[in-house]
């Protein structure tokens, strides 16, 4: 099978460059042929940007691509705003069957994770046009940018671009009912469930024993106010225990002058994957406190591979991922209070009981995480595609 993915790198590396990565790596050791068109946002982003409803550049691109590498399969995993939705086109035009990976919710929404500064967004999934989201000012805090980008993703639904998507790869069960439930009016047939996965590398050793950790908590992530940082900080103003932060973004600032009045709380700054995995392997658990609607979670997965438990929010895909009581706990979305509780509950429970979550959370990882358990999925998704345009 020969399958030309496309994508588009944000200006900071995210978890969603990993998917596309790590994915067609997958299907190149399994034997398929595989090229790519890639984007970037980091050079002339005001340019690229004022094009997302149509970039002729990358039309261009992927149109020539398409022509000289023929694939099977084109799949989309980032559009934004890069590539812009041309390339759907494009391979429309070419009449190559498309998988699209939806790794947030921008075609339902400005915002993306369905997030306000005032907490959890939904007016705009069933809205044909989203006024609501541009009065907010859900995209970037302002009025043109959540305008601008709210216009072409509507104009696309009335082009039918994404109506005319082969398969919509959803994240979580979740994910999916609010795709099929939105203004886009797609039946359920088209959406099929893939969750990310995460790759060991080969012959590296994690430890997974509870007796070998520490007493401290570790958060991994973007430091933004839709990752709950506002609340796990406020968690800690009196707490006794101990917390590790490692990421960056916007809210750095607030984190380092937390950490100044606060000696129990370390800030790594950024780490690359090896140092990350490192801490998951030594922490007691790791916190997952967004506030927003997660498509998914990439760092709940690779606390499981290390048999890390996951005290994580009750809302989006930790509620899918985390199992309260077995592989993790939940605690109540946007609250630093109930927050402090749970951790509070994690601590004072005897290490008799903590035991079994490590061996769940390996557990779980190796039931539903692993590349082989991916590998098929993926390739069920892109044999149910062929089959259905023969």
């Amino acid at each position: 099978m020969k399958i030309l993915y496309i994508h588009t790198y944000y200006r900071q590396r995210g978890g969603e460059d990993n998917v596309y990565e790590t994915e067609r790596k997958l299907k190149e050791t399994g034997g398929c042929k595989t090229d790519a068109v890639l984007f970037n946002n980091r050079k002339f982003a005001a340019f690229k940007f004022i094009f997302v409803l149509f970039n002729p550049i990358s039309f261009i691109q992927v149109y020539r691509k398409l022509g000289q590498f023929r694939p099977d399969i084109v799949h989309i995993h980032n559009w934004f705003f890069g590539a812009s939705p041309s390339v759907f086109l494009a391979a429309r035009m070419r009449k190559i069957p498309v998988v699209h990976t939806i790794h947030n919710f921008r075609i339902l929404c400005p915002s993306a994770f369905l997030y306000d500064n005032r907490g959890p967004f939904l007016d705009s999934v069933k809205r044909l046009f989203p006024l609501k989201a541009i009065a907010n000012r859900v995209y970037r805090d302002s009025y043109f940018f959540t305008f601008w980008l709210a216009v072409c993703t509507r104009l696309h639904y009335l082009f039918r671009t994404w109506q005319s998507i082969d398969r919509l790869v959803a994240l979580t069960d979740n994910a999916k009912n609010i795709l099929i439930n939105s203004y886009l009016k797609i039946g359920p047939d088209k959406v099929m469930v893939k969750p990310n996965f995460f790759m060991i590398p080969s012959g590296e050793q994690r430890a997974t024993i509870n007796a070998s950790r520490n007493e401290s908590l570790l958060f991994v992530g973007r430091l933004s106010e839709e990752k709950g940082i506002d609340q796990l900080l406020a968690s800690f103003t009196k707490s006794t225990y101990s917390l590790v932060i490692i990421g960056d973004g916007p809210l750095r600032p607030v984190v380092e002058q937390y950490i100044l009045h606060n000696s129990r709380v370390t800030y790594l700054g950024f780490q690359n994957n090896e140092r990350v995995i490192e801490e998951m392997c030594k922490c007691s658990a790791l916190i997952f406190p967004s506030v927003c609607y997660e498509q998914f979670g990439l760092t709940i997965i690779e606390a499981f591979s290390c048999g890390t438990p996951v005290i994580a929010s009750d809302s989006g895909s930790p509620v899918e991922l985390v199992c309260h009581g077995f592989n993790g706990l939940h605690f109540k979305t946007g609250s630093a209070n109930d927050l402090e509780i749970t951790i509070d509950y994690w601590f004072r429970m005897p290490k008799e009981r903590q035991r079994p979550f490590y061996q769940h959370a390996l557990e779980t990882y190796q039931q539903y995480y692993t590349a082989d358990v991916n590998f098929e999925k993926l390739s069920f998704i892109y044999s149910s595609v062929q089959h259905e345009k023969k």
